[in-house]
């Protein structure tokens, strides 16, 4: 698949299928912690497909997060997230964005909102992105072989509204865990689908 012409109308990968390439992507939170930290963690395990549209605004964006794949660099605080008083991986062990509609934000032609509907915890909120397209490049390994883009997100979520708790009380006051959590997308999207790869590295 060749490159989308850059163009004055248009920027972005052109109409297709694409995938969501796990190993150049990174789905980062940052959560408040012991009521005056943060901690910043992430998601390793996630697949999803990007349908680009002709009119890219008629695109469409399905991703889905194995929960238990959760990391902070704490194995202790990691299994407490998982368990039954935050995430429940057990009972809900996936975490699953489908996009409902685009906008353009603004003026800026690599720019745009992305509304869509969040499950966490198998409770599923209405929820938007800030995004940006940020450039695209072939693949690293094989240059004739694939081809990918580069897009930015943000948002900020709140436990409460997916049922998620916040812990205990802190004796100086708070929750062990603060109610709003950051949420920082770095996703690289390619024209081919990474199972095979990822198979043959030992990554899946």
């Amino acid at each position: 698949m060749k490159p989308m012409p850059q163009t004055e109308e248009s920027v972005g990968p052109t109409p297709g299928v694409w995938h969501l390439d796990p190993l150049h992507s990174s789905l980062i939170f940052v959560a408040r912690y012991l009521k005056f930290g943060r901690v910043q963690g992430t998601f390793g395990s996630a697949e999803g497909t990007v349908t680009v549209a002709e009119n890219p605004l008629d695109s469409e964006v399905d991703v889905v997060v194995e929960a238990a794949s959760l990391n902070t660099g704490v194995q202790a605080r990691d299994n407490h997230l998982r368990s039954a008083d935050f995430l429940d991986v057990e009972n809900h062990p996936e975490l699953r964005f489908t996009s409902t509609r685009l906008e353009r934000r603004g003026r800026a032609r690599n720019s745009f909102l992305m509304h869509g509907d969040l499950t966490i915890h198998g409770t599923t909120r209405e929820t938007t992105f800030d995004c940006q397209w940020v450039g695209e490049a072939p693949d690293y390994v094989d240059q004739e072989k694939g081809y990918g883009h580069f897009f930015a997100a943000n948002t900020e979520i709140r436990l409460s509204d997916f049922g998620i708790g916040q812990g205990d009380h802190l004796p100086w006051g708070g929750r062990l865990v603060g109610d709003t959590v950051d949420v920082v997308l770095e996703v690289r999207i390619q024209n081919h689908d990474p199972i095979d790869f990822l198979r043959q590295i030992g990554h899946v």
